[in-house]
């Protein structure tokens, strides 16, 4: 037999929920980038790429710093990671939008409407 969760664990899977729900509404919110708000259908276009090149939050984040001719210095100066982190996320980009460079991660991202 199973014991019944206890009222902290509930509270905090509820809490979790709400977080997440939150994310979902609000894709950009709190991320400290300004001047690079996605358009409203991101998700919807996220959703047509499918789920094994689908880009997460902080990759559309990178991916709009870089459309605006960052350096990996610059974005992870304004996300306040390190460079070494922000050239994996360009790499993530590049893998998931099947692309050779920055340049073409950004057209093929306004092509398909993330930019």
């Amino acid at each position: 037999m199973t014991t019944p969760p206890r009222h902290s664990v509930l509270r905090k899977i509820a809490a979790r929920r709400s977080r997440l729900r939150h994310a979902a509404a609000h894709p950009m919110g709190g991320s400290g980038v300004t001047g690079s708000t996605p358009q409203p259908h991101t998700l919807a276009r996220l959703a047509a790429l499918g789920s094994p090149r689908r880009l997460t939050q902080r990759e559309l984040q990178v991916l709009h710093l870089v459309a605006t001719g960052e350096t990996d210095q610059g974005i992870a100066d304004r996300l306040y990671l390190s460079r070494r982190t922000i050239n994996c996320h360009v790499a993530n980009i590049l893998a998931k939008l099947d692309v050779p460079s920055r340049t073409a991660a950004v057209m093929s991202a306004a092509r398909i409407g993330l930019l």
